[in-house]
């Protein structure tokens, strides 16, 4: 765990806030009986990060599992010199490790804050042991990696069969619908992070985007998006 003098030269701050009166449980944490709860209470470090901030680094020794409870994230590696892929985005309430609890004692991949983050960072051992000890806390974290797997199936089936337009549109509609629920708002990730994301250059991504600025399906001011025609821009994301 990090000291108080690493978190305040980090930029990380600690929240307070016990975990049997958390309003933000996860459906795992909801089948922990008082005791258990008491446990992973002890054994947990409640943190913010700024955006930019590492939550956990590629290639470091894994010894959380970590619950982001307010915020976005990208988890990303390593595919080059100085070049990075962005496996996935991760919008809270979400567990962040579940893949390397019982692998690699290193982390395979990093997160990054792409908002403030409100997280708890979960000792690996007392995580591990309320899997063993609680059946029902288990299924429902297995069930989670299961989604998560299933969605990155379906991810990178996509990247592999549609064209870029749809690709970049698919991003575009990804943070209208699911992270703001706004026709506007400010796109949390650079034109290089786009293309990190669909596995394609910074270039292509920036045709794609003043493509449809100039037909009208949306208007970009800086970082600031306007879809004009959701309908539009959504059929040429399922397109191909």
């Amino acid at each position: 765990m990090a000291s108080n003098e690493d978190n305040k030269n980090s930029g990380i701050t600690v929240f307070s806030e016990s975990c049997l009166n958390c309003i933000v449980k996860s459906c795992a944490v909801a089948e922990l009986n008082r005791a258990q709860l008491e446990l992973l209470n002890s054994n947990v470090a409640r943190m913010q990060f700024e955006r930019g901030d590492k939550l956990f680094k590629e290639k470091a020794f894994n010894a959380h599992v970590i619950y982001i409870r307010a915020g976005l994230v990208k988890i990303h590696t390593q595919v080059g010199q100085g070049r990075d892929f962005i496996l996935r985005l991760v919008k809270a309430p979400a567990y962040l490790g579940l893949a390397t609890i019982f692998g690699d004692n290193v982390n395979q991949y990093s997160a990054t804050a792409l908002t403030p983050i409100e997280a708890c960072c979960i000792n690996i051992n007392t995580f591990k042991y309320l899997l063993r000890d609680n059946g029902s806390f288990a299924s429902e974290i297995i069930a989670d990696i299961c989604r998560n797997e299933l969605l990155d199936f379906k991810r990178y089936t996509s990247l592999s069969n549609k064209p870029l337009t749809s690709l970049v549109a698919g991003v575009l509609l990804y943070f209208s619908e699911m992270i703001f629920q706004s026709d506007q708002f400010d796109l949390l990730l650079t034109r290089t992070e786009i293309a990190e994301l669909i596995g394609t250059s910074r270039e292509g991504v920036t045709r794609m985007i003043s493509s449809f600025k100039e037909e009208g399906l949306i208007e970009v001011r800086r970082s600031r998006i306007s879809i004009l025609q959701p309908a539009a821009l959504k059929a040429v994301a399922e397109a191909g």
